[in-house]
């Protein structure tokens, strides 16, 4: 494997990842694993002495999976800015892991959880294949949003409201102008609004009418992962 194609923009998407391939079933794997093994070992970690040290430093390593995510597009004179669903939970982790704020909490619950399962569930690596970095910083950089606000669900007893769904709605709602706009201007696709998918495009129906699928779809995904905190809850009592 040489360096140039490591690290440049090899695109092959014969090689890149398909659905239900062993490289498919690893990422579901790997999903699993994020979420349980954060759920055992989330208390042992709050109760480390050096614990905050290790959340400031996981906060260095998200940022630096962002940064690297975009110096890989801007060293090739590609456009790129952080627009993306994760990258939106990877802000929101960082802050969180810096402040305790329960107010971003409620929202990186939906969308570090939901967008970082669903991202390693339906992977869409843009045709990035395994002799490519993108496709290790995709694995790395999903399971990492995942991990933080179970972390802090499980640790410090973190909880989401039903007020919380619509809390973290609106924060797109908010944001989806700027998206749109430069969706636009520079011919991307960030959060999906421009078009679908490539791994699941035969599932959905045209522009604009699968971005209704998708919001119904998250809607109850949301409602669903509230019901499912609030039942591990009771579990714990």
């Amino acid at each position: 494997m040489s360096s140039t194609r490591f690290f440049g923009h090899d695109i092959d998407f014969d090689l890149a990842m398909k659905p239900f391939t062993w490289q498919h079933y690893l990422l579901m794997i790997l999903a699993i694993l994020s979420v349980v093994g954060t759920l055992m070992l989330a208390d042992k970690l709050k109760a480390y002495k050096h614990e905050k040290r290790i959340r400031i430093g996981f906060a260095i390593w998200l940022f630096a999976l962002e940064l690297s995510y975009h110096l890989h597009y801007w060293f090739f004179g590609m456009f790129s800015v952080p627009l993306h669903i994760c990258s939106f939970g990877v802000f929101l982790s960082i802050i969180l892991l810096l402040t305790d704020n329960k107010k971003v909490f409620e929202i990186l619950f939906f969308v570090g959880i939901f967008g970082g399962l669903l991202a390693l569930f339906i992977p869409n690596t843009l045709g990035y294949t395994f002799y490519n970095m993108r496709y290790y910083h995709f694995i790395v950089l999903h399971m990492s949003i995942t991990i933080v606000p179970i972390y802090y669900y499980k640790a410090y007893g973190f909880r989401i409201k039903l007020s919380s769904i619509y809390k973290t709605f609106g924060y797109f709602i908010l944001v989806s102008p700027l998206v749109i706009y430069v969706n636009y201007i520079k011919d991307k696709n960030y959060m999906f609004i421009g078009d679908k998918p490539d791994i699941i495009a035969h599932l959905l129906p045209e522009w604009p009418y699968y971005i209704i699928v998708f919001a119904v779809l998250a809607f109850i995904m949301f409602h669903i992962l509230f019901f499912i905190s609030n039942l591990f809850n009771k579990f714990e009592h």
